[in-house]
């Protein structure tokens, strides 16, 4: 399993990517932003196909839209506080190996969702500085 340290880094590095493409994004031509757009969302689906054989391969259950899947990250999440609240104080080590193990999926599990919104806001914003541009070029 990644550690998480690895996940959050991983995450800034894909916020700070997205931030620079963006960025470059608002001074570059149509078709540059659009070859951008494809890159992006050819990103975005490399990541979806990775976070959803991840989830299969651990046996958990994955969602094929985003309202789904926000219902059972919070039902997990409220679980696994409820089950860290409830044993913190229990002494065998291999349950609180376990425990530990399923508080490290959560949070894996979140940063995988933060990356794929990052997704999402960088191809909806590149498309919207695309738009923006076209309707400027028709004045």
């Amino acid at each position: 399993m990644t550690k998480i340290s690895e996940k959050v880094h991983e995450l800034k590095d894909h916020a700070e990517h997205a931030e620079q493409e963006i960025a470059a994004a608002q001074k570059e031509t149509g078709k540059k932003v659009d070859a951008a757009i494809d890159s992006a969302k050819a990103a975005a689906k490399m990541r979806q196909d990775r976070f959803k054989e991840n989830v299969v391969a651990r046996k958990a259950a994955a969602a094929s839209d985003w309202e789904t899947l926000q219902v059972e990250h919070n039902k997990r999440v409220e679980k696994i506080k409820k089950t860290i609240a409830a044993k913190k104080d229990a002494h065998d080590r291999n349950v609180a190996n376990r425990r530990a193990d399923d508080a490290e999926g959560y949070a894996s599990a979140s940063i995988d969702y933060a990356l794929m919104a990052i997704d999402d806001a960088e191809i909806a914003t590149l498309e919207a500085i695309d738009a923006r541009a076209y309707a400027e070029s028709l004045t």
